[in-house]
């Protein structure tokens, strides 16, 4: 198996683990956690969102995908950040019935 598809099962894995979070206290713009998430990575969605459990998940994917593919990971990982901060601010919003 290739580098490319064991990031692939990490990044579906990372969508599983944003269904089964529950909502945040309260809601959340998804056009801002994009930009913190772009600008800041791991660490501006984690302090946007209020939650550790996002920044180790940003962070895991970060790591593990620096790991498995050398050079390009790192950039990956990166922009991984800014998706998933949106995509979580916006399903936590949908849980709140926003």
């Amino acid at each position: 198996m290739s580098h490319l598809h064991h990031l692939h099962h990490a990044a579906k894995g990372g969508a599983e683990i944003v269904s089964s979070l529950g909502p945040l206290p309260e809601p959340k713009s998804p056009s801002i956690a994009f930009v913190l998430g772009l600008c800041f990575g791991a660490l501006g969605v984690a302090i946007y969102l209020k939650s550790a459990k996002d920044f180790f998940v940003c962070m895991g994917l970060f790591i593990a995908a620096s790991i498995l593919l050398p050079g390009i990971g790192s950039v990956l990982g990166w922009l991984f950040a800014p998706c998933y901060g949106a995509y979580r601010a916006y399903s936590s919003n949908e849980q709140l019935g926003l």
